[in-house]
């Protein structure tokens, strides 16, 4: 898995890239991946235009 975290302050090409590979149980790989996997449960598509409800939760 390639990862680029967010570091605040810095534009793209200052954060570091890393190369995860999966090592052990509920390591650094397993996080990021869940962390993506829970994003991507949560995302819808973008042409889409939510609910007066959905937007609202959104924002809640």
């Amino acid at each position: 898995m390639i990862v680029t975290p967010l570091l605040p302050g810095r534009t793209g090409h200052d954060a570091p890239m890393m190369h995860l590979r999966r090592a052990q149980d509920d390591g650094v790989f397993d996080r990021f991946a869940g962390h993506t996997e829970g994003l991507w449960a949560k995302g819808r598509d973008v042409w889409t235009i939510p609910t007066m409800t959905e937007a609202a939760h959104a924002q809640a």
